[in-house]
């Protein structure tokens, strides 16, 4: 099957840039069998997103409850997690190997993009990662699949052994300020960067979606690979509509002159 002529144009827009900046949302974890958040089936369809507020996590035993019982019943967070990196992810790492990755930002909260091979310091994570968890009275902090196995075990809402403490993912809830580490890497990132590529994000959820949408503003060719529309399409040199798994690969099989070893 040839493939679209839009992976080549793609490829020419980014290719005077030696370091490009990926900003990766939820549609480049979704073939690794994530669901995503906003799309047709997305959780945002099920769910009250209210319930996700931090104000409702601290006072709503109920909220707690349910917010525990969705990370059991994930079937990605447990210890015998199947879940890995996609053919996207892997293509990170080989723009990274090439060295012309000046590092990810990602709204993700999965941890697979350091599961495909980048280094923490190359990898942004604006909305906290799930796998790890943490004592909101104390600095006391647990891998998610332990606080899981207490949640099997009994406690649905579960507390911190030291102290009694609440515990809560390590993720950004809506009411919660970003990581200021974070924000400062991604800043760092985009300062390096003279290529932007977004994967798999609709660019709607600030202050994240700002970092790549002031880059391309600035005149930073910016290409976005997304299957459905995003709010800052008109600042893209060149957006490829298609899956990240079948985008990506070829597009940095092109820029880095090699096939991707996937």
């Amino acid at each position: 099957m040839s493939r679209p002529g839009t992976i080549d144009r793609a490829a020419e827009a980014l290719s005077g840039a030696s370091q490009i900046m990926v900003f990766t949302g939820a549609g480049a974890s979704t073939e690794s069998g994530i669901p995503d958040f906003r799309g047709p089936d997305g959780l945002w369809t099920k769910l009250d997103p209210t319930d996700f507020h931090i104000d409702r996590y601290l006072t709503s035993r109920r909220v707690r409850v349910m917010r525990w019982k969705l990370h059991q019943q994930s079937g990605w967070l447990g210890a015998d997690s199947q879940v890995r990196p996609n053919r996207a992810h892997l293509a990170i790492v080989d723009l990274w190997g090439a060295g012309r990755l000046s590092g990810c930002v990602t709204q993700n909260i999965d941890g697979l993009h350091q599961d495909s091979g980048l280094p923490d310091d190359l990898v942004a994570e604006l909305h906290g990662n799930v796998r790890k968890s943490g004592c909101l009275s104390c600095p006391a902090q647990w891998p998610t699949a332990e606080v899981i196995g207490w949640v099997e075990a009994g406690q649905e809402d579960p507390r911190c052994p030291h102290c009694g403490g609440m515990v809560k993912a390590a993720t950004v809830s809506f009411g919660q300020t970003l990581p200021a580490q974070e924000i400062q890497k991604a800043h760092f990132f985009s300062a390096m960067a003279d290529g932007i590529l977004v994967i798999g994000s609709t660019l709607s959820v600030y202050p994240a979606a700002e970092i790549p949408a002031a880059a391309a503003r600035s005149g930073i060719p910016m290409v976005i690979v997304n299957l459905g529309a995003t709010d800052h399409d008109h600042l893209a040199r060149v957006k490829v509509s298609l899956p990240a798994g079948e985008a990506v690969p070829a597009l940095v099989s092109t820029l880095v002159g090699e096939e991707s070893a996937l």
